[in-house]
């Protein structure tokens, strides 16, 4: 049986090609059409030839075998308004055909919205991996750092992020919290309840984590996500007492989609002075879509 082959890995190995052959200004965003199309016939007898959107009902993307031929395709939703929605879907398929085609069925590997960012033990693992292997590709971890060491969080530090790399501010968000020394936390909820959680390895080891893996975590009533306060102030980060968020103090910075109707917050336990009292209200935030969910 051949080896699994490991998500980072196999990303890694694409990204030391593209630093050596692509100079500085035409190295990021990470063209997934281009490398797929041109790369995969170098290397692979049942390479992909095909990279098409197309109005696809009920999933996002899928990765499919050509009829007739050893050949690959990768199909996209165009429905998807969002380039980087759209990039991390490409990508996430790519993952699937490096790791995961010899094991494929006859139909290909279909993929939901929702495959694109889950977590948990009953999450199907080859899902978990395409999107491993999106995240390294698109965001390699030393120039990521490159951007963001030696910064104070922030979402306009994301927004940045989400800019150079073509991805979504949630994809930046989750990259920023793989690799940061603070204990952080992010939080995605809807209606007052969690949709996932995600902390930094810092924080989790000290206990702060949200287990909405298997259950119904609402929202503390004290928070900015549940009072639906997305001001410039939640934005910038607002500093809570022990016991709304955590046993101890939190910054929480927080934005919305309106387009969504979904927020996302972060939530800082560390290094948090500096940060504006909970009454210091100002302007209501405009709707951020422009940074790409």
């Amino acid at each position: 049986m051949a080896e699994r082959k490991r998500p980072k890995a196999e990303a890694n190995r694409i990204t030391k090609i593209l630093d050596r052959s692509l100079p500085p200004e035409e190295r990021f965003p990470v063209n997934i059409e281009k490398i797929a199309l041109e790369l995969t016939p170098l290397f692979n007898d049942d390479p992909i030839s095909l990279v098409q959107g197309t109005p696809l009902k009920n999933f996002e993307g899928a990765l499919i075998p050509k009829p007739g031929c050893s050949e690959w395709g990768i199909l996209y939703n165009t429905n998807i308004t969002h380039l980087g929605r759209i990039n991390f879907t490409l990508a996430h398929e790519f993952g699937h055909y490096l790791l995961h085609r010899h094991t494929a069925n006859a139909n290909g590997i279909e993929c939901v919205k929702g495959d694109m960012l889950r977590y948990g033990t009953n999450y199907p693992r080859q899902e978990e991996e395409a999107n491993e292997f999106a995240s390294t590709l698109l965001m390699p971890i030393h120039d990521f750092r490159s951007q963001v060491e030696n910064q104070k969080f922030s979402f306009d530090l994301m927004g940045h992020c989400a800019n150079r790399y073509g991805v979504s501010l949630t994809s930046a968000v989750l990259k920023w919290l793989e690799f940061t020394p603070k204990r952080a936390v992010a939080v995605m909820s809807r209606d007052g309840f969690m949709l996932w959680s995600k902390s930094s390895q810092k924080a989790f080891k000290s206990g702060k984590y949200f287990s909405t893996r298997k259950n119904t975590i609402e929202i503390p009533a004290d928070s900015l996500a549940a009072e639906q306060s997305f001001s410039t102030t939640a934005r910038d980060g607002v500093l809570h007492r022990p016991g709304v968020w955590f046993d101890e103090e939190v910054a929480e910075h927080t934005i919305y989609s309106e387009e969504y109707d979904i927020t996302i917050s972060v939530l800082l336990l560390d290094d948090i002075s500096g940060y504006r009292d909970i009454e210091d209200e100002t302007e209501l935030l405009k709707p951020v879509d422009q940074l790409n969910w």
